[in-house]
């Protein structure tokens, strides 16, 4: 490639690579030697291009164990939910319902001053390609609106569609994220001991007017998630 370096050339090559699907989402790239071997340049080319492609946020890095494809930075949190998400980004993720059920404010709400008195709880799995991900449990407030739609069930299997449906648009929010063990039942759902620790993300959705719209509670596979965290507009 004319006008090139070498390293800009390799970062190329492997995009072009991951753009027609011969680097997957979750694949492992070769080492930085293999690299450095089938591309014939020097392993600082190699480390460089690498982080170019981290900065794109193409790969990510994971200490001890290589470098991956990303999911091409797409956020399958975002107002259009998981599966649009997924399918926009080409990651062959999967949903499977585990329950839905009406219950009673949780005690994390229990503080929020327009949080309804009754909530649908949706315990859902994530699959990629077959394996489970992430677990997660969607708090939406009983609202008429929302009783008269669930009388049919999600729509189309979609929190987010049952939410617009619903009349339930998230205009902002927030999410804090921590460290913490499954547990019983997420870890029986995701096939791990209790005690394994996953990525917890507690997200709250607010409407235009400040009421709650949502509370999710996903405990994520560090090895399939990454935090990034965006800081003056970048």
């Amino acid at each position: 490639m004319p006008g090139y370096t070498r390293t800009e050339q390799l970062e190329q090559e492997i995009i072009a690579r991951i753009a027609d699907g011969t680097f997957k989402p979750g694949d492992k790239l070769m080492s930085e030697s293999e690299l450095s071997e089938r591309y014939q340049v020097s392993r600082g080319t190699v480390r460089r291009a690498l982080e170019g492609l981290k900065r794109r946020r193409l790969i990510e890095t994971r200490a001890g164990a290589g470098s991956y494809v990303a999911f091409h930075g797409r956020d399958l949190e975002g107002a259009d939910g998981w599966t649009t998400a997924s399918v926009r980004s080409g990651v062959p993720t999967t949903t499977r319902l585990l329950s839905c059920d009406l219950v009673d404010r949780p005690d994390a709400l229990a503080d929020e001053p327009q949080a309804a008195d009754m909530f649908y709880r949706i315990v859902r799995c994530r699959l990629f390609r077959s394996m489970p991900i992430s677990h997660e449990t969607s708090y939406l407030p009983a609202t008429r609106a929302m009783r008269e739609v669930m009388e049919h069930g999600l729509v189309r299997g979609s929190v987010s569609g049952t939410m617009r449906a619903a009349g339930m648009t998230p205009a902002g929010g927030v999410v804090d994220i921590a460290a913490e063990a499954l547990g019983e039942a997420a870890g029986a759902a995701l096939g791990k001991p209790a005690e394994t620790v996953f990525l917890l993300s507690e997200r709250r959705s607010y409407a235009a007017d400040g009421s709650l719209v949502e509370y999710v509670r996903s405990y994520l596979d560090p090895s399939h998630f990454t935090m990034h965290i965006a800081i003056g507009g970048q």
